[in-house]
């Protein structure tokens, strides 16, 4: 017993000494009241949109840290901080390539700041600019197509307006992007002359000229899924299909409801075929995946789409012209299983196929499936719609 005892008031000194040792780890820095050195040296490497600035640290061996501080022409004040590690710091958020001040300060660990060092740093045309200028609108199907290059993958947003009933421009629809390059398209819309506006924003609220263009977009509708059916050819794969699926619930309005699912038979590359019940020169389809499983196993990630009005019946290619080969792109690029708000939102909306102006008017659709999002050999869709001129 009187071991015991031993043992544990030993055990309370340990544990006491380990305590004490943590609290002084973490017990308050005395403030000496003395700021540190001013930063010296600082040289300046402009950039589009921003500058990063090299420097030495004072020698006080307490500074925490380096702050950078300039205002905007709205005298809005701005602050990037690096700590000691670093010797360099990057401005970041210039709406234009005007000279601006920058202050430097050194802030040690009892928050006392040091004397500014200012430097002038003269900002490249801002990335925002650069995709403005790059901008370029066409009339499409139901709408209007934006190109445009971001060279350096900046974080920007492209807003595309247009008059409402009472004259005044209001939004139609918001593209955010760090893509190089790339195309967006805003739909649904009258086939009559409008003008539309373009601008670009970046995420300081810095705002573009607007680019201003009159276009007419062509005639579209959503075809018809009533009149759409399976056409049995020889090569399809699972027709019907395995696992309750069917060619009918990719028509049925439902996203939840039927479905396209391959059997165990399937093999990449694949296909299914359809009637839409009617010839059209089309403009997009769309289609859905299953909820719960977006960019993931099963669905569609690289295909062909084909189009026919006198498929050869032994199920060849015969007779079929391809209208366009298309890639499914996740939004936010994370690993499988991982979803961002951008990847719901974009599978909630459908996956969108843009059929080229120059594709033939068709009336047989071959959809083929070069690979899906798990390298199987299963295909399973949920929904698909259709968008064109029938006329």
């Amino acid at each position: 017993m009187k071991r015991l005892i031993n043992r544990l008031c030993i055990g309370m000194l340990v544990v006491g000494a380990i305590q004490a040792c943590k609290q002084s780890d973490i017990a308050p820095i005395v403030n000496d009241g003395v700021a540190p050195g001013a930063v010296t040296g600082v040289t300046v490497t402009n950039l589009s949109g921003a500058a990063t600035l090299k420097y030495s640290l004072p020698s006080d061996p307490d500074v925490l840290y380096v702050t950078a501080v300039y205002k905007t022409k709205q005298g809005v004040e701005r602050e990037t901080k690096v700590s000691y590690y670093n010797n360099t710091i990057t401005v970041v958020g210039f709406a234009d390539t005007d000279p601006y001040e920058v202050k430097l300060y050194a802030v040690d660990k009892g928050g006392n700041i040091s004397q500014p060092t200012s430097v002038t740093v003269n900002p490249l045309i801002p990335p925002y600019k650069v995709v403005r200028n790059s901008l370029k609108a066409i009339a499409n199907f139901g709408g209007i197509d934006v190109s445009f290059q971001n060279a350096t993958e900046a974080d920007i947003a492209m807003v595309v307006i247009a008059p409402n009933a009472l004259g005044d421009f209001t939004t139609l629809n918001t593209n955010y992007t760090t893509l190089k390059q790339g195309m967006f398209m805003t739909r649904d819309l009258k086939a009559e002359e409008t003008k539309f506006g373009v601008y670009v924003r970046d995420r300081w609220g810095n705002i573009s000229d607007t680019l201003n263009v009159t276009l007419t977009p062509i005639y579209e509708e959503r075809l018809d899924r009533t009149k759409m059916k399976a056409l049995v050819l020889q090569t399809n794969t699972d027709s019907p299909t395995g696992y309750g699926g069917s060619i009918a619930g990719l028509f049925d309005g439902s996203l939840t409801g039927g479905m396209y699912h391959t059997g165990d038979a399937g093999r990449m590359p694949q296909w299914f075929t359809y009637d839409m019940g009617v010839s059209a020169k089309l403009s997009r389809m769309s289609w859905w995946m299953r909820q719960g499983f977006y960019y993931n196993l099963h669905s569609p990630r690289k295909v062909e789409i084909w189009g026919s009005n006198n498929p050869s019946p032994n199920g060849s290619f015969d007779g079929w012209v391809k209208l366009t080969d298309y890639e499914q792109i996740k939004p936010s690029g994370l690993p499988n299983g991982q979803l961002s708000t951008a990847d719901n939102d974009a599978a909630n909306a459908g996956e969108t196929i843009t059929i080229p102006l120059d594709a033939p008017k068709v009336r047989y659709i071959r959809f083929k499936t070069l690979s899906n999002w798990s390298s199987g050999t299963y295909v399973q869709i949920f929904e698909i719609a259709m968008w064109g001129n029938p006329q």
